[in-house]
């Protein structure tokens, strides 16, 4: 059966936790790491993030998915800034060989390498321990509209679905004997032969889906009733307060004198 998202299925407490909760308080902490020019704070919600995610137990994905986006990233970083960009001082931090890292370039290289970690493990957080159909509830119970809410979820599904069909369509054309390990040129081949199904493939699914949707009736008017109970305490509310008041707080901080 194909994966519709990153969900991981569990009992913890950020499991339990109202969606929007978590969406928000990912969102507040995304901006907040943004706003402060400070490393601690973005490298502090780090090792709690990280924390989290052991207590959701979703962390063989999550570091997973991390370590793929993360570390390339982290290259790219220490080699533009910390290499390329020895800022206005010139002050060398390490050299190794011919290879100079700068002081002000790898500060630089840091901080937004914590800022994007930050905001990578508090969203993968929120996608791995929030069930999409709980999620569209909470969100239509907010006052989102239908159809937003569920281009919101369709949105999360659609990279785990177009990663299970891209494997499946890679698996056949091996099977036809296409070998996708070969040189450049070949690969480019096999990259056209494997957009190509994936598209139309895609396409013909987005139209299935509308068509069972309408059977559905996803336009009805009128009183909508859930098979999910999605509830939402005083203290999640007064902890989204608090996250959108810590948002402002830190704007004010920063942008007033």
């Amino acid at each position: 059966m194909a994966e519709r998202s990153i969900y991981q299925p569990g009992e913890s407490v950020l499991h339990r936790l109202n969606p929007v909760t978590t969406f928000v308080l990912a969102a507040c902490l995304s901006v907040v790491v943004f706003v402060v020019p400070d490393y601690r704070l973005p490298l502090g919600l780090s090792i709690v993030l990280l924390a989290l995610v052991f207590v959701a137990r979703v962390h063989r994905l999550v570091l997973r998915l991390v370590a793929a986006l993360a570390i390339p990233f982290a290259f790219f970083l220490l080699l533009i800034h910390g290499v390329l960009n020895p800022g206005p001082q010139a002050e060398p931090l390490v050299t190794i060989g011919p290879v100079t890292v700068w002081e002000a370039g790898f500060e630089t290289a840091r901080l937004i390498f914590l800022r994007i970690l930050v905001l990578i493990l508090s969203f993968l957080l929120f996608a791995t321990t929030s069930q999409p159909q709980r999620m569209r509830v909470a969100l239509m119970e907010k006052g989102v509209p239908n159809k937003l809410a569920y281009v919101f979820i369709a949105s999360l599904q659609i990279i785990p679905e177009m990663r299970t069909r891209a494997k499946s369509i890679a698996d056949a054309q091996q099977a036809r004997g296409l070998d996708i390990h070969a040189d450049i040129r070949t690969r480019t081949g096999s990259i056209v032969a494997l957009m190509a199904p994936l598209l139309i493939g895609t396409l013909i699914a987005a139209n299935t889906r509308a068509l069972a949707l309408d059977a559905r009736g996803f336009d009805a008017s009128g009183e909508r009733t859930f098979l999910y109970d999605v509830p939402d305490t005083g203290g999640e509310r007064l902890l989204r307060y608090a996250a959108v008041v810590a948002v402002f707080g830190a704007l004010a901080w920063r942008l007033l004198p």
